[in-house]
């Protein structure tokens, strides 16, 4: 029994090329991906335009209630100057330099005042207190060691009338 047994040799199929189903995947992955970026970068542009949209609008309304504080605060000023029982006259220093301020108490009683004097050109500053008779008069220039010169800054400050701020105008 020796029978000689043949068997077909295998048939040899053509490999599958696993590269190309696997680069087609990846590449379905990547198009589904790039689509769903695209998309988000798109909603985010557009929120992007409507939040910068918005910051503008805020930022007018902003500028707009900072002019109506400045213009109230202007007048707070202006009316607390009128209930200040103290008028600011200015007059040329003897020496030509600079401004001599006279301090007049228009009260019928002692005044006390405390005085910042501040020069926004070069950032110096000063307080000083003052006592000002019923009436009467004091004044701060050269020989107190501080010479006004236009622009700078003066705040009077009184426990009863609150405080008071003025500009050096540019002529006496």
């Amino acid at each position: 029994m020796n029978e000689n047994v043949i068997t077909p040799s295998p048939v040899k199929r053509p490999a599958k090329n696993n590269g190309i189903l696997v680069t087609y995947i990846i590449a379905v992955v990547c198009a589904a991906f790039a689509a769903y970026e695209y998309r988000n970068a798109a909603l985010l542009k557009e929120q992007l335009d409507h939040t910068t949209e918005h910051s503008a609008t805020l930022q007018g309304q902003l500028n707009s209630l900072n002019d109506q504080m400045a213009a109230a605060n202007i007048k707070l000023n202006e009316l607390q100057q009128r209930n200040m029982p103290v008028t600011l006259i200015f007059r040329r220093a003897p020496s030509g330099a600079g401004l001599i301020t006279i301090f007049k108490n228009n009260a019928p009683s002692p005044l006390d005042l405390s005085v910042m004097l501040n020069n926004p050109v070069n950032h110096h500053s000063r307080e000083a207190s003052l006592s000002i008779a019923a009436n009467g008069t004091q004044s701060i220039g050269e020989m107190e060691g501080w010479i006004f010169e236009p622009g700078q800054h003066i705040r009077l400050t009184n426990a009863q009338f609150g405080s008071v701020d003025y500009v050096v105008p540019e002529q006496p």
